[in-house]
């Protein structure tokens, strides 16, 4: 028997597999550098921008706007660096919850760290309020509605992590801003982007994919129509949550820059497709709930045989993470699902129909907190005893971290 160690929420479980059992990691590994000089080296070389010490001036009003507590961005650490930069004082602090739900003030605190949290004015996104202001339309017919803050600022900084994203081709960058301080209506406008005419889902709107993508174009789009003087620090995590590249500067370049780092040394190619697939997402906050949770799953069916089995360790602490997702699974069928999302669109209608898309192909076992009704509503089952991977037959793969490593099929 082969041990492997899984993270759950936080905590990590050891399971135990058939020794031809294949954990699958990147070829390329990125340099050990010390975080510190890497972030310094970063934001000293800025791309096509000027530098962060001449981008502020002492009596600006500064914005920076960081991820919430659904990604794993290290804000603490960055920003205690980026504030001994700036001389200016007269800062906010904005969460880019986008339409997630709200987070409580220990969990804003553990993200921002007690000294910025309490020397610091900290906000957080609400979608659904009416405190947005109008930048115009985007050719795709997005209306763009964003965080009064936002307007209010005479600089803002993004801060957060870049990541795959199964949707929008990559995370972070200018997705901080829209959907992350924009109204909900801008969110599901620009979300639908995720469907064609016919309701099925748009192959353009995929993994590592930004030139053609309408989701991240209608985004670029976006932000260029808010005309704000916007600066950009991404950094990329490993599965040891340390920060191994950071790129500074505009937010497009600097964001593209990440994202070729991404694809670079958090691929994995795979020559073949495999009976059972064994995933964590990662553990919190990559598993905090089951629409975060399913970024993994969708990183990890692409390496599965037709009728093969996804086990999926997600805890879900924080459960759906919706209040609309569970909806979309009352159809009948697939066709159902597609003429609804045209008609009446809501916020992760894309998730549900991927999901469903899904299990047409695959079994999905998952390991979680999650009652069993729901799981049901959703097609999934649900993984009562980890003992049973052990009597797995057939080929194995291991993504022990799906949430941020993408395995690419190549046969």
């Amino acid at each position: 028997m082969k041990k492997v160690k899984l993270r759950y929420g936080k905590t990590e479980l050891e399971i135990e597999l058939p020794d031809h059992a294949e954990i699958l990691t990147p070829k390329l590994k990125p340099t050990k550098r010390d975080e510190i000089e890497i972030l310094n080296d970063a934001i000293d070389n800025p791309i096509d921008s000027p530098r962060l010490e001449n981008f502020t001036q002492n009596d600006d009003k500064i914005l920076i706007i960081v991820p919430d507590k659904t990604r794993k961005s290290r804000v603490d650490f960055i920003l205690k660096l980026i504030l001994q930069r700036i001389k200016n004082r007269n800062i906010k602090i904005l969460f880019a919850n986008g339409t997630h739900a709200k987070q409580t003030e220990n969990e804003k605190r553990e993200i921002l760290g007690d000294g910025i949290y309490d020397k610091f004015e900290v906000f957080e996104n609400d979608a659904w309020s009416d405190d947005f202001t109008y930048f115009g339309k985007t050719k795709f017919g997005t209306e763009v509605f964003l965080n009064r803050l936002v307007s209010e600022a005479d600089k803002i900084l993004l801060v957060g992590s870049i990541t795959h994203h199964y949707f929008a081709g990559f995370g972070g960058g200018a997705k901080l801003l829209i959907p992350g301080v924009a109204s909900y209506k801008t969110a599901i406008q620009n979300h639908k982007l995720t469907l064609t005419q016919d309701g099925d889902i748009n192959p353009n709107a995929t993994n590592l994919k930004l030139e053609g993508n309408p989701v991240y174009e209608d985004i670029v789009e976006a932000f260029k129509l808010s005309n704000l003087k916007v600066l950009h620090l991404g950094v990329v995590i490993d599965e040891t949550d340390k920060i191994v590249g950071a790129f500074f500067g505009d937010v497009i370049q600097s964001h593209k820059a990440g994202a070729d780092f991404v694809k670079k040394f958090f691929t994995i190619p795979v020559d073949k497709k495999f009976d059972a697939v064994i995933s964590s997402a990662g553990g919190f906050p990559k598993d905090v709930n089951f629409i975060q949770a399913h970024k993994s799953i969708h990183h990890s069916h692409h390496i599965l045989k037709e009728g093969g089995r996804l086990f999926s360790f997600i805890e879900c602490r924080d459960g759906i993470g919706s209040k609309t997702f569970l909806d979309w699974f009352k159809f009948k069928n697939i066709d159902e699902m597609k003429k609804c999302l045209l008609e009446n669109y809501s916020m992760n209608g894309h998730t549900a129909l991927s999901l469903q898309k899904k299990l047409k192909i695959c079994n999905i076992i998952v390991r979680c907190e999650l009652e069993i009704e729901l799981l049901e509503m959703m097609g999934l089952k649900p993984l009562d005893d980890v003992k049973k991977l052990k009597s797995l037959t057939g080929s194995i793969a291991v993504l022990t971290n799906a949430s941020i490593y993408l395995p690419i099929y190549q046969g």
